[in-house]
Order: structure tokens, then sequence, then C-alpha cells
């Protein structure tokens, strides 16, 4: 298999198993007529089919046009950095195209595109020449090179860009675009550690993180040496204890902010990593600060005193 090592996306390196997804490119063509493409999350081309662009789009680019393209492709990958689901759009001469994520265990890769295609009939090819026009000499030329462009019903370009989006969450969970260092463990520690107030499963990290029970577990405790529950359970014991020795609130409402969905368990657990209930902890916290207070007060009265007694 052939591999490409990419620099600098999102501040790691990714390895594309080329051969592998050119020929779900090739697929995808066939199936649709329409040309597909991966670009990584910079706006790098990484793999296309056909290798060319359409005749239109490279005529577009030639005529110094590229800029409008180049626009409405990074606001479509904005859209979908935010969504995170699939989006259908027209690009700013009246073509359609989709795009839709691709991730590895969970972090942006990049994105499958889909396009170019005319929503309609014979009829909308004028719409598209019309806005090309200020950009082609030859008026002719213009149109023998729309006219050539796949017309669909707006049906089909859904159903098309469905079938992408499926070919692209196949890809995703197949981790086709891989991590050259593997982060998984700590993309991992970091959504506990953001998420630890809410609840989490396991099987919610294999969904969000594109993978096998299997990995996520056996590479979580490779690079911590503990198990997924137990550092969850420990960093919100962590985090419950602070609350109680800062807040004023109640047990039950630190259990809840802290991701404890049952206030009895939380303080079972509690008192088992600190030897006492939630409610003596606390209590034992009060005190000591209440003691450090009056030791304070106390040194400060005495330095006064001291100064008093010197004037």
């Amino acid at each position: 298999h052939y591999y490409v090592c990419l620099g600098a996306a999102g501040g790691k390196e990714w390895k594309v198993n080329m051969e592998d997804l050119e020929k779900i490119l090739k697929q995808l063509y066939l199936v649709s007529g329409l040309n597909m493409s991966i670009f990584d999350i910079n706006q790098k081309l990484l793999a296309s089919y056909p290798h060319e662009k359409s005749k239109f789009c490279h005529e577009i680019e030639k005529n110094k046009a590229s800029d409008h393209c180049f626009i409405c492709d990074i606001n479509a990958m904005n859209h979908v950095k935010e969504t995170g689901e699939l989006y259908v759009y027209q690009c700013h001469f009246g073509l359609s195209e989709a795009i839709m994520p691709l991730y590895s265990y969970g972090a942006l890769t990049g994105y499958l595109m889909m396009g170019q295609a005319v929503i309609g009939t014979y009829r909308n090819y004028s719409e598209i020449i019309n806005k090309s026009k200020p950009y082609f000499e030859n008026e002719e030329e213009l149109r023998q090179l729309v006219t050539n462009i796949t017309i669909l019903d707006k049906n089909q370009i859904y159903a098309f860009a469905h079938v992408c989006d499926i070919c692209a969450k196949y890809i995703s969970l197949t981790n086709r675009i891989q991590a050259k260092n593997d982060h998984l463990a700590q993309e991992i520690k970091q959504y506990l550690i953001a998420n630890y107030s809410k609840p989490i499963t396991i099987d919610q990290l294999c969904d969000y993180f594109f993978c096998s029970r299997g990995t996520l577990l056996t590479h979580f405790k490779s690079k911590y040496n503990t198990t997924i529950h137990k550092f969850l359970l420990d960093y919100r014991l962590k985090k419950a204890a602070e609350l109680l020795i800062n807040k004023k609130q109640t047990v039950k409402e630190i259990a809840y902010q802290c991701g404890f969905e049952d206030p009895n368990y939380f303080c079972k657990v509690f008192k088992k990593e600190y030897q006492c209930s939630p409610l003596e902890f606390k209590k034992k916290r009060d005190a000591q600060l209440s003691i450090s207070f009056v030791t304070y007060v106390s040194l400060q009265s005495s330095k006064y005193l001291c100064t008093y007694h010197l004037v």
C-alpha cells in the first residue's frame, strides 16, 4: 500500500492509505458520475477521482476565477467543521456540490467532497452560463463546457450525497486516515476531563472516537496504566473534594455536578477514597479553615500589640 504522511494537521501528523482511498473514490464516481475528492483540514487535496478536474472547473481556474470557488469551499468546510454533518450547497457559479467530514479516532482529519452537478433541467444551464460569461471570451466554448456537466434532480443529488456520507463514515470508522503517532489515549483523556460532569459510557466513547471497545480500552490502559472507569471516577472525586471545600452547595448538588447520577453511590465511593463521608470531609475542612483563621487573627493581633508597645 502507498502511504502519504501529512504534517501539521491539527498539530499532528497523519498518514493516508492512498490506494484504499482512491478505490473508494473511483467506486463512488462510477455510481454517480460525479467527481470525488478528499481534502485535509488545511484544504490540501489528498486524493481525487477522476484525477483531473472537470473541464469547466479547469477553465474557470485558468481564467483566474478560482478565488470564488476557493471561498465557497472554505465556507462549506467551516460549516461542516461546526455541524459535523453532511452539507449540500451551490458554488459561486451555481453548480451543486456536497461535503462531509472525515475523522480518525474522533479527531477531524479532512473532508470528502462530491461535485459538480446541475440541479434541474437544461434551462438551468443558462443561469450558470450567465454567471460565468465575465471569465470567458468565447461564449460558444463556455456553452459547450457547461452543457457537458451532469444534470440531476434534487432528489438524486441528495441521494448520492447520502451514499457518499455513508462512505465517509466508513472511512472514519475504519480510520483510513490514521494518526502517525497514536494520540487516541490523549484524546480520550481530554474528552473525559472536559465532559466529566456529564454521563459517559464506553459505548458513547467508541461512537465518538470511531473505534472498537477493545481499541479504546487497550490504548488508554497502555498509556496511563489505569482503566477509563478508574480515571474518570478519580477525577470526579477530586473535583467533588474541591467543591466541598470551596462551595456552599449540598452534597447532593455536588454529586450531580460532578457526574454522579446516584448521590448514595457518590457517598459510598467518596468514603472509600477519603476514609470519611462527604459531609464529614466538608466539616473537617471547615473546622481546619476556622482554626487557621483564628490562628491568623491571633498572630496579626500579636504583631499589632508588639508594634503598639514599641511605639
